[in-house]
């Protein structure tokens, strides 16, 4: 492959600091060549622009490969690599020359590959994107049980990875562990954990030690030793980065051809990166490493400058920049968290306590009227504690002193000193206001109080509050643990000091904060019920139930409708939409479908693997099916008691999924746009990152408000475009 043509270095400048010394290994006679890698300032992220990769070719280029017998790569305590400058990527889009930044990064890394000596990398710390595929140029990875992860997460991206991830990965560990990794773990944004890295063959050792203790060289140099006898001893062993070996484990093709079907049943063609990845992993059985990356560059430069490409990128650099810095946080300091109380011990309750614990390292008081079930909260934290040392998530005596956090109240005085109080209970107004009371009087006057409320008013609930200007709502999302969106929801009365405190609160917990005016349904919530409305009113109108589920399914979203209507729950989900309708009756209807569906008792809508209930059938294809049709039963049951509308075009059998599709676009256009003008948020991007945090809406997607951009939906609704919008 040709090198590159001269780029500009200087509007993109490293931050890499890398060093080269000469230095003999335990046991050894001659030196290795050790290259370090760091960040500027020291400590940080390892990111590769293309100024930092011809520092890295020029730095492998200054070893006399003939005086040292290996070379090894160290990164520094907290990242190996964290991949590509997206800023360069971002401008490289809009100029046309990405092949040419792909195209350094093959030839910096290759030098690796192509070395007269046995290369080694030593993950320091975290190994994602480009880190990884520096990595994987290597001939041994070595990493430790307490690293960072490993990944490559490019296609969340709308990218895929075009420096020799989508060749050298599938074979070191075969091409179907490695589509898992790259392309559905990497939609998912699931990393691999070390021990599962060494699981898989990603890794050849794994130590005990990590670059925090002071015995980190005399770790990773006698495994580079270990290593370097092994090869000595099986001198015939094929060389030169991860392409050394072809994993057993079926057909390349099959796998390939398995991945493409299981794409198109996720993502209906709504994401093409996995698309271009999977060719290149197709093509890659038979190509040399040389022939792949060329293929890589020149198919990276297609895909990146499309629009979904640049939309993807977007919409990550906004959640990653919200992660570190919220706009809405007021120019305050926030309170001294020092113990938390949490009211009710229920299953989201203990979320909460063991997340509080895990985060602040403070104590966690729960309390709940019923001891017996106080009892069983206080122990279920305890034993997921213990489940997550026994995972390797921590260690066993992380647990036993998180676990030691989390008590239960004897009585309301175990309460009074807490800086921070939340309540979990039922989605009941008259109960949260009685338990909201109480507690407000136990308290200290400058204690912060708040509600996990999903749907109920924020403002109703402050009445109960003296003081109400302490009070504010925290929505924390299902499932706790991996949800990264919180949502912060304000009342007329809230005080900065009081949303200063949840903003900080949100960031020691590792959450994304969205600063959101009470409304009904908030945003995550009110925006998908808005898009199920569109899907509820072809149901009443006589539309087949599975061609409306599956009509979204351009979008790419995590779930059809009706599994997220079995995800939650038909009960829940009609609760809610009830709420809304009477909060905007115009915009939301009460659908007879779905009051149908809960008066017969009907918890799950769709067919499930898991095998019959007591009484089910089976459908022959593996699935179970209730003893009767009940979405069609429920549907005509619904239209019974419905007063037909001779419009309807479901009735007239007119009603296309695609109309469908540009109803629920169309909805969902209106919707932002009347949150936008109500101030429920500040920001049309603020939608973004609660779509993408709080539902799992795609990376790919680009975000929904440039989607609807781009298919016209906003400019048909609202007459212009959010992003004009948010130029203004």
């Amino acid at each position: 492959m040709a090198s590159p043509a001269p780029l500009e270095q200087d509007q993109f400048p490293s931050t890499v600091d890398i060093s080269v010394q000469n230095r003999v290994l335990p046991g050894r006679e001659r030196p290795t060549a050790v290259i370090r890698l760091d960040s500027r300032p020291s400590g940080g992220l390892v990111i590769w622009s293309s100024a930092a990769l011809t520092q890295l070719r020029d730095a492998v280029d200054g070893i006399d490969q003939d005086q040292v017998e290996a070379i090894v790569v160290v990164g520094n305590r907290h990242s190996f690599g964290a991949g590509a400058n997206l800023d360069e990527i971002r401008h490289r889009q809009e100029e046309g020359s990405a092949a040419e930044y792909i195209a350094t990064g093959h030839e910096a890394f290759g030098r690796l590959a192509e070395a007269a000596v046995p290369t080694f990398s030593v993950l320091s710390g975290q190994a994602l994107g480009g880190g990884l595929e520096l990595a994987l140029h290597t001939d041994h990875r070595i990493g430790h049980a307490g690293g960072g992860p490993l990944g490559l997460p490019e296609c969340r991206l709308g990218i895929f990875p075009a420096w020799g991830g989508v060749y050298l990965l599938p074979h070191l560990i075969g091409p179907s562990a490695a589509i898992d990794a790259m392309v559905f773990n990497s939609v998912r944004g699931r990393h691999v954990r070390p021990s599962e890295a060494l699981d898989l063959g990603l890794v050849d050792r794994l130590l005990d030690v990590g670059p925090d203790d002071d015995a980190w060289d005399a770790a990773w140099e006698p495994a580079v030793v270990d290593l370097l006898t092994q090869g000595e001893d099986d001198s015939q062993a094929p060389r030169g980065g991860a392409e050394q070996s072809k994993p057993d484990g079926g057909s390349w093709q099959e796998a390939v051809d398995s991945a493409r079907a299981r794409a198109e049943a996720q993502w209906h063609g709504a994401a093409p990166a996995p698309l271009a990845a999977l060719g290149l992993v197709a093509a890659a059985e038979t190509q040399s490493r040389s022939e792949s990356a060329a293929a890589a560059t020149d198919s990276f430069g297609e895909l990146v400058t499309g629009d979904i490409a640049k939309a993807c990128l977007r919409t990550f650099r906004l959640v990653d920049g919200r992660s570190r810095r919220a706009p809405d946080r007021p120019d305050v300091p926030g309170r001294e968290i020092r113990k938390v109380g949490v009211v009710g011990a229920g299953l989201m309750a203990r979320q909460l306590a063991a997340l509080f614990a895990r985060s602040l390292r403070v104590p966690v008081v729960l309390t709940d009227i019923d001891q017996e079930q106080l009892a069983n909260g206080v122990r279920w934290v305890s034993e997921r504690f213990r489940r997550q040392a026994d995972q390797g998530r921590m260690t066993p005596e992380e647990a036993e002193t998180l676990a030691a956090l989390v008590t239960g109240a004897a009585s309301d005085a175990d309460l009074a000193d807490v800086d921070f109080l939340i309540e979990a209970t039922p989605e009941d107004m008259k109960i949260k206001q009685a338990v909201l009371g109480h507690w407000a009087g136990v308290l200290r006057p400058d204690a912060v109080l708040a509600t996990n409320t999903s749907s109920l008013s924020v403002t109703r609930m402050s009445e109960a509050v003296p003081n109400p200007e302490r009070f504010v709502g925290f929505h924390v999302f299902n499932p706790v643990d991996s949800t990264p969106l919180l949502e912060i929801i304000t009342t007329p009365t809230t005080d900065p000091e009081t949303l200063s405190t949840a903003f900080d609160l949100a960031a020691a917990m590792r959450r994304t904060a969205v600063r959101v005016a009470d409304a009904p349904g908030f945003v995550v919530n009110r925006i998908l019920l808005r898009m199920f409305d569109p899907v509820l009113q072809a149901i009443d109108d006589g539309m087949d139930p599975g061609a409306a589920d599956h009509a979204l399914d351009s979008l790419g979203l995590p779930m059809t409708p009706l599994q997220l209507l079995d995800f939650v729950g038909p009960a829940v989900l009609h609760h809610v939409g009830e709420t809304m309708h009477a909060a905007y009756p115009d915009r939301f209807h009460v659908s007879p479908w779905m009051a149908e569906v809960v008066a017969q008792g009907i918890t799950k809508v769709l067919p499930t693997k898991a095998g019959p209930a007591e009484g089910d059938t089976s459908d022959g294809d593996g699935q179970t099916a209730p003893p009767r049709p009940y979405l069609e039963a429920a549907a005509e049951a619904a239209r019974v008691k419905t007063v037909p509308d001779p419009r309807s075009r479901a009735r007239q059998g007119t009603v296309e999924p695609s109309a469908l599709l540009r109803d629920v676009e169309l909805a969902l256009a209106e919707e932002i746009g009347i949150m936008l003008e109500e101030g429920v948020i500040a920001r049309a991007e603020d939608v973004d990152v609660c779509m993408v945090l709080g539902a799992n809406w795609p990376f790919f997607l680009g975000g929904i408000t440039p989607h609807l951009d781009r298919v016209g939906a906003t400019l048909e609704v609202l007459g212009r475009r959010f992003a004009d919008a948010a130029k203004e």
